[in-house]
């Protein structure tokens, strides 16, 4: 792959990246595809296509984790339907990753309106896209979610830690 280290042209055309999976020099190459180096950087650098996909893709399955394997176990525990388990933040997410599948990825004034918690870090009428500070926020109210689950129900025990206390939740199979 070459790789512009800034904005030239060469002979009058613009300095081209060359991705593929053998030497771009060999004559019997097949290129998968080939792009112009802005065009390269643009979609692989910060809030590009790709980490916009990346943070896409993150919401379905964070979502889809939730409702298929812990939702379903928690609710199993506790003697109630799946459906009863509800969390205002896994909520959001199910809007987010609907409009994400559903909808192309953008987000309705209407279905913003259902966001209970996370209406600040996604805007209306708009594309569902994130900021690195947005996805930190994303894992903030996530957090804040699972360790209220957790005090809902281990609280009253002794030695069970304060709310405020919290500032993290590692879960670990052992």
């Amino acid at each position: 792959m070459q790789k512009a280290t800034g904005r030239r042209h060469e002979n009058g055309r613009p300095v081209i990246v060359y991705t593929s999976v053998d030497d771009p020099s060999s004559p019997d190459v097949i290129h998968h595809r080939i792009i112009k180096a802005d065009d390269f950087m643009a979609a692989n650098g910060e809030a590009g296509f790709n980490e916009q996909q990346t943070c896409r893709a993150i919401i379905v399955f964070m979502f889809a984790y939730w409702d298929e394997e812990i939702r379903p176990r928690i609710a199993e525990v506790r003697g109630v339907k799946s459906s009863d388990v509800k969390l205002d933040e896994l909520g959001d997410l199910r809007v987010l990753r609907h409009n994400i599948v559903h909808n192309g990825g953008h987000l309705p004034a209407s279905e913003h309106a259902k966001l209970k918690v996370m209406q600040a870090v996604v805007k209306a009428d708009a594309p569902i896209a994130f900021t690195h500070d947005q996805m930190h926020k994303v894992f903030v109210h996530v957090k804040q979610a699972i360790a209220r689950l957790i005090l809902t129900h281990t609280g009253h025990l002794p030695g069970a830690p304060d709310a405020s206390e919290i500032v993290g939740v590692a879960i670990q199979n052992t």
